[in-house]
């Protein structure tokens, strides 16, 4: 992704049609024709997408802040809101933790959240609309085509997971969603409801998957068929699909690959490592420096968490359900912190160069077997389940065998399958999100917890599943500038 930056400068001089200034602000003051993105089409498709990758890392896109740059600190928000990752200080995204920064009148966020994805999805909108023959698409044109409706639903996956509570899907599909736009409008859209925003993102997938068959780039820097099925199975989960989340899980296992005991522990700074199916290679160039991923939570890094002791743990209680034989172990410190006399602070995300040059992991394919093994526990049988559970702990047991007793009650199991997952997972934005699909409780209050009690402010009680302080308010903006959405729409 060397020439990310020159691609987005591209970019910024191809987008098609003007947006709502409140619901979809555009990224520029210039616009081409439907003629001049033809021509630009057909000399050099990737550059259309390329900005959209590349805002991806852009640093202060809604404000000049060290915890603004862009899809990592996205994810850093979502971990960040719930119990399993540790803010052993009062420093940037310190608010997200506190559970302080969820109204609509605040400045930064949830506004930000809001921003930066419809900005996403303006801009693949502008994609989609020019490209809407497929039968007169080239092969490189109908990839594209298949990007952009991935990526579009990523970002409202992101959005309704932020501006409305996870949880079973018979509980949350009538709840008011987040306005959804397949086009460019002038004026706002309505929330309409949970159902109708899914609804969209998966046939969106639907659509991407067989626009992406032979697209097979050189790193896993953008959206290939089997990233787009695992997002799918994702999406299907949250959706109560078990059929379909089996079905698109099973298409990733069948052809993903787990990455050895020997690189686990060097597999989450480095896009060359097996499991990775999208992330961003950082480089000289694109790299944010201190406003970055790693200076956040790298302890070795001369960043805000190396250089300033902000420091990132895992929780207590989760650290003690890892088995010893568990390589994810190996990740943490324990008790005693080790070398930094830190508790349990991570070692998972080190950026080997120390220079800020460790690569971003957005999605890897260990998420696949866990999509699986819950669908055929709930769909199928606790034996099935089972066993795919099995290939991926095995896979992470130092020596052997795991030893972890999986139970047969498919309730246990299910929340078995919970904690593995987020073991496996942690630090890489599923945190918020799967704690409300499951609905379960946020609590870091108890006895030998390790999140500071100075720290936690709001989150300074258990936080049941439907707990407003768990979902984002509607920005204010939105609510002024939308005339389809009013103070009566708005979240508790």
């Amino acid at each position: 992704m060397k020439q990310l930056f020159n691609l987005f400068s591209l970019f910024l001089l191809i987008l098609v049609f003007s947006s709502c200034e409140d619901v979809l602000e555009p990224a520029n003051s210039r616009y081409v024709t439907v003629d001049e993105l033809a021509d630009i089409l057909e000399r050099n498709s990737d550059a259309l997408i390329q900005g959209v990758y590349a805002r991806s890392i852009q640093y202060a896109f809604y404000s000049s802040r060290h915890d603004d740059f862009g899809q990592k600190s996205i994810d850093l928000a979502v971990d960040l809101s719930s119990e399993d990752v540790v803010h052993t200080s009062s420093s940037w995204f310190i608010t997200f933790y506190q559970f302080n920064d969820r109204v609509a009148s605040n400045a930064n966020s949830p506004s930000r959240q809001w921003k930066y994805a419809y900005a996403q999805i303006s801009d693949l909108n502008n994609i989609l609309n020019a490209l809407p023959d497929e039968g007169s698409l080239s092969d490189a044109q109908k990839n594209l085509k298949g990007e952009a409706l991935a990526l579009r639903a990523f970002h409202y996956f992101f959005l309704i997971n932020f501006y409305q509570t996870g949880g079973s899907w018979d509980n949350i599909k009538s709840l008011p969603g987040v306005p959804v736009y397949t086009d460019n409008a002038l004026v706002g859209k309505p929330r309409g409801t949970v159902e109708d925003v899914y609804t969209q993102i998966l046939s969106d997938y639907e659509a991407a998957i067989p626009l992406l068959e032979g697209f097979a780039p050189p790193a896993p820097t953008r959206i290939t068929q089997v990233a787009a099925k695992l997002l799918a199975a994702r999406a299907c989960l949250y959706a109560g699909r078990y059929d379909k989340a089996l079905e698109y899980a099973t298409q990733v296992t069948d052809t993903a690959r787990l990455t050895s005991i020997d690189s686990y522990t060097r597999g989450f700074a480095d896009i060359g490592d097996v499991e990775w199916l999208w992330g961003v290679d950082i480089n000289s160039e694109n790299s944010t420096i201190y406003a970055s991923f790693f200076s956040i939570v790298d302890p070795f890094t001369e960043g805000y968490a190396g250089m300033l002791g902000q420091y990132k743990s895992i929780d207590r209680r989760l650290y003690d359900r890892i088995d010893a034989n568990d390589i994810r172990k190996t990740v943490f410190e324990g008790a005693d912190g080790g070398e930094l006399g830190v508790p349990y602070v991570q070692k998972k995300f080190v950026d080997p160069s120390g220079s800020f040059l460790g690569d971003y992991v957005y999605l890897r394919s260990a998420e696949a077997w866990y999509i699986k093994a819950e669908a055929e526990a709930r769909i199928k049988t606790t034996a099935e389940a089972k066993a795919t559970l099995d290939v991926i702990t095995n896979a992470r047991a130092i020596e052997g065998n795991h030893s972890y007793q999986w139970s047969s009650d498919k309730n246990t199991l299910i929340d078995q399958i919970f904690v593995q997952k987020r073991i496996e997972l942690w630090g890489e934005g599923h945190g918020l999100f799967e704690f409300n699909r499951m609905e379960k409780t946020i609590d870091r209050t108890y006895e030998g917890s390790n999140h500071p009690a100075g720290n936690i402010n709001s989150g300074d009680r258990p936080l049941p599943w439907h707990d407003p302080l768990r979902t984002f308010q509607i920005p204010i903006r939105e609510i002024e500038g939308n005339p389809n959405i009013t103070q009566a729409d708005q979240n508790p």
